[in-house]
Parts: structure tokens; C-alpha cells; sequence
């Protein structure tokens, strides 16, 4: 079923906004567009789910909705005025909370969604339009003339936010003809609109030595929580939010654990992201304190991330601390490297090697990636131009390929290949191409910080190719933004 006129309508304002946000200039404008974009994302998800018994059944208790209402400004209020008067706990709070997902349950169902970071995001948007309308009230100032977009030559730097912004209107427009428009909903508005609002507002940052300190020491908290929980579940034998995987685990000798996730290749996605962080400041420091520290937090991550059995997450892990090696040491890290990956494919084959072909109910527990990866090009080949549309993976590949609950290939260009086809192929790859020169070049690329945040993006895009992820996961654009931030 194709989009009705109205839910293209709400995509193109509410993509279309993220996208004017991501390239304006001009402050006033671009604060304006975030804001419909933070009002037209929710506006656009509840539209779609309007009529869905689930749904039904929470709306129709107005006392219900009063409460959530009530809570959602409480939160919200408190979060804006203690950004505004403390402007470093947005990008804190914003990148300590990039992986923390909460259950929800509604009408017997559950989904976990990333209410912690919508809340921050909403709170740093309602912060800037006050301080604006503050500032335009002291100042007396008339609204600055012409259009405030970033020149098209604007370097790789401005050529990135120009592509992200295409990501989106392409994503929106495609949603025209989707054999999945809920799905393309729900993926522009839980992910990608409110992750390119909170892309813009930390470009706003002021981003000096100490809060990129204070970040540092955000993620590794997040992430000693996050390991020491896989451990206690390691140790436990038990596991939280995601019974199928419990049951896995009784099936086999190894045991997966997924922390505070319901996948454990999530937990070992952010995991890599906080051990490359980490790295990238041992590369650097000479604070004896801070590397003790520093190695003890990254060794109980990398324990966590060995017990989630996550083979992308480990070759994201390599490719991130592979990275910081050469940005640091050159052609002596590239070579160190190399030899540490070596050593720990024969410690992996040693230990019993990787889990592989485990069924449950007849279905691999890895989801049938080489299955969904020819799947996903065939389905690129059926209509290679156009793609089947925004989010129609899963049900094309239902209708065409094989009966299977997937919206993914787990391959992020395969996916893209077969939603957007040619168009869609035309904007991933220049984007990965010119994020991957803003990340590694410019001046100067040898840092701690930009040494941990090109390690944490490789990381980020070598995860995506083997379990997709890459657009709808806050890290990257987290990760990008810093990259053109410290890049400026």
C-alpha cells in the first residue's frame, strides 16, 4: 500500500525541516526548522499508529493521556532550563544517552524506544528558541536577509551536511511509493529527524578540551554500566528484554548476553564505540590516573563485548582501534594492529571458535544474514532505479523472496540498494566517501579527540555493513557532528 497524500505531506515537513536545520546558517532559521521538525516527528509516528488497537486502547483513557502530557512537559521543562543555564548538559547528556533504550509497553505490547535522548533533544530545542527570542529582545535586532544556507563550496565539511540533508528528503520522497509506509514512518520519525535535529544542535556547541573531557567520562560510565551488567548476566545465566535470545542460549555451550539491550550485537556496537573512545585517550595521555583508570574501564568492556559473541561488533572494534593506531603511530600502528588481530583470531579459534549455524524454531539466531543479503539484492535487481521504497524492505522481501519477519538485510548498501535503489546508492555512497575525508583529513587530524571520534565513526561503518543500523542509529550522527565540529 503506497502513502496517502497526508502521510506524504507529514514526511516532506517533517524530514524537510530536519533537512533545512542540517544546512542553514542563518541561526534563526535553522533554530525555527528544528523545532517544526521536533513538533512534526511525534505529530507524524501518532498519525500512523493513530488506529491501532494498542493505540486504541491507551487514547481512549484520557486520564492516560493527561498524565503522559503533564510528564512529558515536567521532564522536558526541567531538562530546557537546566540546559540553558548549563549549556555543557546537552552534549552530555545527549551522547551519554545515545544507547539507552527504555521498554514501553502499550496495550500488552512492547517496544523499546529512546525516550532519555528524544527528551534531551526536545529540552535543548525549547533552551534555543528561548535564548533566541531573548537574545532578538536585548539586542533589538532586525531577522538577517538572505536565504542562510551553506555555499555549495563550502568544503567537505559543508558538502557532508548538504548530503545528509539529500539523505533525508530522498528518504522522505521515496516514501511516495513504499510497499512499507508505517515502517518509513516510524524509521523518519523515531530516528532519522530527531537524531539530525540533535546533529545541528551539537554542531551549535561550544565544544573545548575540558567537555570533550567530560563526554569521555560520560561514555565510559555508560558503558562500565552497560558491561557490568553483561557480566552479573554472563555469571547469572540469566537475561533481560529479550526472552527468544534466552532461549538460544540453552540450545548451545556458549553464553550470549545483551546487557541492557535486546540485541547483543547493540550492546557490542557501543561497546567498541567506548573501548575506541577510550584508546584514542590512551594514545594520547600521559595522566598516570587517567590511564589506570582509563585501560580498567575499557578491559571490563572488552570482557562484556567477548560475552556477546558479536563477530561485527569485534571486527568494528578492530577497523575503530586500527584507526587510532594510524592516526597516532602511522604505518608502526597500522602494523601493531594488524598483529593484534592476528593474535586474537587465534585466540578465538583456540577458545572453540564462533558461534555459527545455532537454530531456534528453525531459524538461524543470526537472523539468516547470508539468506537476507541475496535476498536484498535480488530484490535491488527487480527494480534497480527506484528501489521498492522507504522501509519496504521487509515486506518485499516477504512478498518476493521468503516468508521471514525481517525489515532489514543486515548489509546497510544492500538495504539501500533495495529501497532506494540507483537514487539512494547515489547519496550513501558520496556520503560515507566525503564523511570518511571530513573524519581522517583536515587539519589537524592527529588528536586525542578527532583521533576517537574517526575510530568510533570507522567502527560505527564497519558495523553497519555487517548488521545495518548506519542512519537510524544516534552514534553516527553523534559521531559526525563531532567530526565536523572539531574539524572547523
Amino acid at each position: 500500500m503506497t502513502a496517502s497524500g497526508l502521510e506524504l505531506a507529514g514526511m516532506l515537513v517533517a524530514c524537510g525541516a530536519a533537512a533545512l536545520g542540517l544546512v542553514a546558517t542563518n541561526r534563526r532559521l535553522r533554530r525555527g526548522a528544528l523545532a517544526i521538525a521536533v513538533l512534526a516527528a511525534p505529530v507524524l509516528v501518532a498519525g500512523d499508529v493513530w488506529n491501532e488497537p494498542r493505540v486504541v486502547l491507551f487514547r481512549d483513557d484520557p486520564l492516560q493521556i493527561v498524565a503522559l502530557g503533564v510528564a512529558a512537559v515536567a521532564v522536558v521543562g526541567a531538562l530546557a532550563v537546566l540546559i540553558d543555564r548549563v549549556p555543557a548538559a546537552f552534549p552530555i547528556l545527549a551522547v551519554a544517552l545515545l544507547a539507552l533504550r527504555v521498554p514501553v509497553e502499550i496495550g500488552g505490547e512492547t517496544a523499546n524506544l529512546l525516550i532519555p535522548l528524544y527528551a534531551v533533544i526536545a529540552a535543548a530545542v525549547v533552551a534555543g528558541i528561548r535564548a533566541e527570542i531573548v537574545d532578538r529582545r536585548r539586542a533589538g535586532e532586525a531577522p538577517p536577509a538572505g536565504p542562510g544556507l551553506i555555499a555549495p563550496g563550502a568544503g567537505a565539511a559543508g558538502l557532508l551536511r548538504w548530503l545528509l540533508a539529500a539523505t533525508l528528503l530522498l528518504y522522505a520522497a521515496q516514501s511516495a511509493y513504499s510497499r512499507d509506509v508505517s515502517t518509513a514512518i516510524e524509521y523518519a520519525g523515531f530516528f532519522l529527524v530527531p537524531f539530525a535535529v540533535m546533529f545541528s544542535l551539537l554542531l551549535e556547541v561550544a565544544w573545548t578540551r575540558r567537555l570533550l573531557g567530560l563526554v569521555l567520562v560520560a561514555v565510559a560510565a555508560m558503558a562500565s554500566v552497560f558491561a557490568g551488567v553483561a557480566i552479573y548476566q554472563y555469571l547469572a545465566r540469566d537475561l533481560f528484554l529479550n526472552d527468544d535470545l534466552l532461549e538460544a542460549n540453552q540450545l548451545h555451550q556458549y553464553f550470549r548476553v545483551n546487557s541492557l539491550f535486546f540485541d547483543p550485537n547493540i550492546l557490542g556496537r557501543y561497546l567498541a564505540l567506548a573501548i575506541t573512545g577510550l584508546a584514542a585517550f590512551l594514545a594520547w595521555t600521559a595522566d598516570r590516573r587517567g590511564l589506570a583508570v582509563a585501560t580498567a574501564v575499557a578491559g571490563l568492556a572488552l570482557c562484556a563485548i567477548a560475552l556477546s559473541f558479536s563477530i561485527t561488533s569485534m571486527a568494528a572494534l578492530v577497523a575503530g582501534l586500527a584507526t587510532v593506531a594510524v592516526l597516532r603511530w602511522r604505518l608502526r600502528g597500522a602494523i601493531a594492529t594488524a598483529a593484534v588481530a592476528a593474535a586474537a583470531a587465534a585466540l578465538l579459534l583456540v577458545a572453540g571458535g564462533a558461534p555459527s549455524s545455532d537454530v531456534v524454531e528453525g531459524r538461524d539466531i543470526y537472523g539468516g544474514r547470508t539468506d537476507l543479503v541475496s535476498g536484498g539484492l535480488e530484490l535491488a535487481g527487480d527494480r534497480p532505479v527506484a528501489g521498492w521504497g522507504s522501509g519496504s524492505f521487509g515486506v518485499a522481501y516477504w512478498e518476493r523472496i521468503e516468508r521471514a519477519q525481517m525489515t532489514i538485510s543486515h548489509a546497510e548498501p544492500v538495504t539501500v540498494a533495495a529501497e532506494q535503489g540507483a537514487l539512494g546508492l547515489l547519496v550513501y555512497v558520496p556520503l560515507v566517501v566525503v564523511s570518511l575525508l571530513v573524519m581522517l583529513t583536515g587539519p589537524p587530524p592527529g588528536s586525542a579527540a578527532r583521533a576517537a571520534v574517526a575510530g568510533g565513526y570507522v567502527a560505527m561503518l564497519v558495523h553497519s555493513l555487517g548488521y545495518a543500523g548506519f542512519a537510524i542509529d544516534p552514534a553516527t550522527w553523534a559521531l559526525l557532528a563531532l567530526g565536523v565540529a572539531l574539524r572547523e
